[in-house]
């Protein structure tokens, strides 16, 4: 019997190696190590150019681009851990960022920004931010944030336009911080100049051969291809990404549109006063729904799911809200936290092209426009009563989408997209957290949404800023919004738990406008999520 058990000792212990081996294997995670986009062809872009309905084929081929999003979990399967920073107050917490990058223009500036490599102060404008100043020391401390940060939302990634070098923005930056990342395509820029299928021309007809050249690409490079981004050092589970139903603006055919003489008026306008050039965007497509689920162990179901959002902003508020009820829709079964987060383009304004028809009929239909037009028409002194009226409800709303919407007399046109998320309730009775502490918030602040999102003076910090706002006010905008989902059953219920809640929520501007050169439009959001119970006083 030994002389049996020592010839076939050796056999026994590879056999039992090899199970401890498949059990091992089978009982880990498995994630998809890369899954890539199906881009178009050139000649494809070319045919989908003047809004022409595709033929069945193109069509198939569309459908699969906008549903197959790209996956990349290398990271992980090489090793990549997350960061999980840690702290006496909130101990180990997730570092979540959102950011609109701005087409992507200055990526190779946005990885030395989010990477610890070379001198930070050598990216500081001196006359901005001077060496040894409460500013510059405050964007240095805002900088060193993202250095920590294990999750990465990102709006206006290019892959494959000239405008960014051709470059994947989203691989080449999760390749420099070793993230796993996934990618969304929104829409595909298929203007006829790029594409060589129109000339640039005066307004005598003839050609400006030299721009015409200028912007034309370079087909064996050209995918086109803009979206958003999730990067995570956390391993993808799972990706869903396709074009929303609701799209109240159509970026092929009314960009094709000629437009007449509010409109040219509008822009120079803007580029007079806000230094601010409106120009022709022709794209295939819209905004989507992106849902990104992270594998993040001691979470409900182990799952974190990411809903990167970036709303339409050629529209009334009301075409984002119909977005945004769309989206919430998709998410009401979701049973373990979700954040909601990125650019809502929460703004009062509509950005497509204006016209005499469009003011004078969304005049007609303005109840407060003829509310004006009756006091002046029935009250002595209504100049100064509609004057005072105007500016109190400028001031009531300014930076503030919480502010009462009343009817008629002093409305608030993005209240309602807020509202909505406030009284929306997941399937499992979860809400969105809308708390604001003073001991929780990133400048002492208190008042709903404080710990998500960094409230000012008045109202928000402001995310977007054109080139040269006036007076400070004009032109400056909160669009970029953070919303979290975790073990809360009631917005602002502060008996409750904080386990995963939002906190410290900051709004970066004085890192992003004291850089030499700012890297977008949008200035980026962080904000700090205590995986357990904070030890902060209620």
């Amino acid at each position: 019997m030994p002389k049996l058990l020592a010839k076939h000792f050796g056999l026994l212990v590879l056999t039992v190696l090899a199970a401890v081996i498949g059990v091992f294997y089978f009982t880990q995670p498995r994630f998809i190590r890369h899954q890539d986009a199906p881009f178009l062809s050139f000649n494809d872009l070319r045919k989908i150019s003047y809004n022409i309905e595709p033929g069945f084929l193109l069509k198939r081929r569309l459908q699969k681009f906008w549903e197959t999003p790209i996956i990349d979990n290398r990271a992980y399967y090489h090793g990549a851990k997350p960061h999980r920073p840690s702290d006496e107050k909130l101990g180990d917490y997730l570092r979540v960022v959102s950011w609109n990058i701005e087409k992507s223009f200055h990526m190779s500036d946005a990885v030395k920004l989010f990477t610890a490599k070379g001198n930070a102060a050598e990216m500081f404008d001196p006359g901005e931010a001077a060496a040894g100043s409460e500013k510059f020391e405050n964007a240095m401390r805002q900088r060193e944030k993202l250095l920590n940060a294990d999750v990465i939302l990102l709006q206006e990634m290019d892959i494959g336009v000239k405008r960014s070098g051709y470059v994947n923005a989203a691989a080449l930056l999760a390749e420099e911080l070793d993230m796993n990342y996934a990618f969304a395509p929104e829409q595909l820029e298929v203007d006829p100049v790029l594409l060589g299928l129109e000339k640039i021309t005066y307004s005598d007809g003839s050609i400006d051969q030299e721009a015409t050249d200028y912007f034309a690409v370079d087909p064996a490079k050209y995918k086109g291809a803009f979206g958003c981004a999730v990067l995570s050092r956390y391993p993808i589970k799972k990706v869903r990404a396709f074009q929303l139903a609701t799209q109240p603006y159509n970026w092929n055919a009314q960009e094709l549109q000629g437009f007449g003489f509010l409109e040219k008026t509008r822009r120079v306008g803007a580029k007079v006063v806000f230094e601010n050039e409106l120009t022709r965007e022709v794209k295939r497509g819209g905004r989507i729904f992106f849902r990104v689920d992270l594998h993040v162990p001691g979470l409900p179901e182990d799952t974190l799911t990411i809903i990167n959002i970036h709303l339409e902003i050629k529209c009334q508020p009301q075409g984002r809200e119909m977005q945004m009820a769309e989206i919430l829709y998709y998410i009401k079964d979701i049973r373990h936290p979700v954040i909601v987060a990125g650019d809502f383009n929460a703004a009062p304004e509509d950005l497509s092209a204006t016209s005499v028809k469009r003011v004078a009929v969304r005049t007609a239909k303005d109840p407060t426009a003829w509310f004006s037009a009756a006091t002046t028409a029935l009250l002595p002194h209504a100049l100064i009563i509609n004057t005072t009226r105007f500016l109190s409800n400028f001031t009531k709303n300014l930076q503030d989408p919480l502010a009462p919407d009343i009817a008629v007399v002093a409305p608030n046109p993005v209240h309602e997209l807020f509202r909505m998320i406030q009284n929306y309730r997941f399937a499992d009775g979860g809400a969105f957290d809308f708390r604001g502490d003073e001991n929780r918030s990133i400048n002492g602040k208190s008042g709903a949404l404080a710990n998500s999102n960094e409230r000012d003076n008045k109202g928000f910090e402001t995310t977007f800023s054109v080139k040269r706002p006036v007076a400070a006010i004009f032109g400056k905008y909160r669009l970029d919004w953070v919303f979290v989902k975790s073990y809360l059953k009631e917005p602002f219920d502060r008996k409750s738990t904080y386990r995963f809640a939002p906190h410290r929520g900051e709004t970066l501007e004085e890192m992003h406008t004291s850089l030499r050169k700012m890297i977008s439009d949008h200035h980026p959001n962080v904000v700090d999520i205590p995986y357990e119970e904070p030890k902060i006083a209620v």
